[in-house]
């Protein structure tokens, strides 16, 4: 009798807390009502991009406490500007600064849309705008293009009040890599006190010291005579010379270049997948990749790549003709880098990879031959063989040796005792030339022997 007592009290008490704690949690509910905004401004009423404006409000609801103030700034169909403001009790004054956005496609004197929206508790919403608010976009004097490497270029606008600044007469890539600024240092430092544009989360934008180059190729150009840059658009152009479809190819055609230390000689081409190619002079008895060419006769080759515009480089020392994918990144491709990886050479053999894909001889193209399998002719050196595979020049999603079913000269990480999934010369392995064919499906990597043409 007595544990049936004891369990209706124990029941008694839970049902009591139950009962406290959910008229502990009743919130007090305000009858519905219309806010009230007395009055909203910003200020100032014109102002340039990027500049920062104040939003001031008098607001109240006689009958409910109100909860939020919200502002939307836009112009031309982009939110350059928003604001959550809180409003505490039944009136209030309110006011923030805030920044104006500068991005692109915003004109010149245009009327800026205010729309502003006053929420109390009980989520009735009154809304209005503010009117006369004009938006007017920066025009500068000139502009510097600051490349990677760090020269400076300067760009003059096309005119007054204009959007676009030019450098006409230029001699670069068709490739390059750079920041706009409306400043420089005297050494020539990007100065980011002004406005910079460098890219960040996938576009152009005005960036800080954190932003990144912007990378802008025109891949059917064989090099950059003029460069624009819209500050508009947010976009640049780059003008040049149109890329020639070869039959033919003698060094007249390259450009001298330095490529960590090494003279070299650098051309842009269009070339058509299987289009026979005629060498002349000393292009006649060099190596030309062995995946990217087939040598068909003394002095021709035909090409083994997708149409379209390929960068060739040249090595009188080592006299051999590297390729540039210019889509260098999986699946168009598969990298390798790492120690005892190079180039086939007849006149200086030697493995030139390292950890990095700065130069070209750093790293290994492999090229694409069939789904989920790339192949790649290397000098493979055993003394110090200790690479990995990436798919992009980001060392994405590298390739771990101890996934995979290797041939007999690679061992994998943990037969080297080194757990670093890299890829390892086997102990009795054979330095050469080899044609080494990766399958990412299967997991297999194959190795043949090869003799130069």
């Amino acid at each position: 009798m007595k544990r049936i007592n004891i369990n209706i009290l124990l029941g008694v008490l839970a049902l009591f807390m139950l009962v406290s704690c959910e008229e502990k949690d009743e919130r007090t509910v305000y009858p519905h009502s219309t806010p009230v905004i007395e009055s909203v401004a910003i200020n100032p009423t014109s102002f340039v991009y990027g500049d920062s404006v104040t939003i001031t409000a008098k607001v109240s609801d006689p009958v409910t406490p109100l909860s939020t103030l919200e502002m939307r700034m836009v112009v031309n169909d982009k939110v350059v500007a928003s604001q959550k403001l809180r409003t505490v009790g039944n009136s209030t004054e309110v006011s923030a600064k805030f920044k104006v956005a500068y991005i692109s496609e915003l004109p010149n004197d245009a009327d800026v849309e205010v729309s502003v929206n006053l929420i109390n508790v009980e989520g009735d919403v009154t809304s209005t705008s503010v009117k006369g608010i004009k938006g007017h976009r920066t025009y500068y004097k000139e502009l510097y293009l600051v490349l990677d490497n760090g020269n400076v270029i300067t760009l003059t606008p096309e005119g007054a009040k204009s959007d676009k600044y030019n450098s006409p007469e230029v001699d670069l890539k068709n490739s390059i890599r750079y920041k706009i600024a409306e400043k420089i240092t005297a050494d020539k430092q990007i100065d980011f006190s002004g406005d910079v544009w460098g890219f960040k989360d996938g576009s152009i934008q005005l960036v800080d010291e954190t932003g990144d180059y912007i990378k802008t190729t025109e891949k059917m150009k064989k090099s950059t005579t003029g460069i624009l840059f819209d500050t508009y658009a947010f976009a640049t152009t780059l003008s040049g010379l149109d890329l020639v479809n070869i039959s033919s190819l003698d060094l007249e055609a390259f450009d001298d270049l330095t490529i960590a230390g090494e003279t070299f000689k650098e051309g842009s081409f269009y070339i058509e997948k299987n289009k026979e190619i005629t060498l002349t002079g000393d292009l006649k008895n060099a190596v030309f990749n062995l995946d990217y060419f087939e040598r068909i006769a003394d002095n021709k080759v035909k090409f083994l790549g997708e149409t379209g515009p390929w960068v060739l480089d040249y090595s009188a020392a080592r006299k051999y003709v590297l390729v540039q994918d210019l889509d260098s990144n999986y699946p168009n491709v598969l990298l390798a880098c790492g120690e005892g990886l190079g180039y086939p050479s007849k006149v200086k053999i030697e493995a030139t990879s390292g950890w990095g894909f700065d130069q070209i001889k750093q790293f290994i193209l492999f090229k694409k031959t069939a789904d989920n399998e790339y192949q790649a002719t290397v000098y493979f050196d055993a003394t110090k063989a200790n690479f990995k595979f990436f798919e992009n020049k980001g060392w994405g999603n590298e390739k771990k040796s101890d996934d995979y079913t290797l041939p007999a000269i690679l061992i994998n990480s943990k037969t080297k005792g080194a757990n670093d999934g890299n890829w390892y010369a086997a102990e009795n392995a054979k330095s050469g030339n080899y044609k080494i064919t990766i399958n990412l499906s299967t997991k297999v990597v194959t190795a043949v022997a090869v003799t130069l043409p």
